[in-house]
């Protein structure tokens, strides 16, 4: 399997690697979800993991903040179902 990984610029203008977890196309709201990693932790050791819309712009990716609370709901049921995925009940 390909690994996918994109940059971006924090606020100091550091380049950051980051690995996309998924994306979903919304056929309803012809919207892209994206999840990703900036491969850190929090402090409980956990990895950080981002929600975000976005958009491909030849070989670069241009995240869009999620304002909508639906948006939100369906970024957040992505996390919840790739979650369920790794760890079957």
């Amino acid at each position: 399997m390909k690994s996918m990984q994109f940059k971006i610029t924090d606020n100091n203008g550091k380049k950051i690697i980051c690995d996309v977890i998924a994306t979903y196309h919304d056929d309803e709201t012809n919207k892209d979800y994206i999840i990703y990693t900036d491969r850190t932790y929090d402090k409980n050791n956990k990895l950080n993991v981002y929600y975000s819309l976005y958009k491909k712009n030849k070989d670069d990716i241009e995240l869009i903040n999620i304002t909508d609370s639906r948006d939100k709901k369906v970024a957040l049921e992505l996390i919840k179902e790739l979650i369920n995925d790794i760890n079957p009940k």
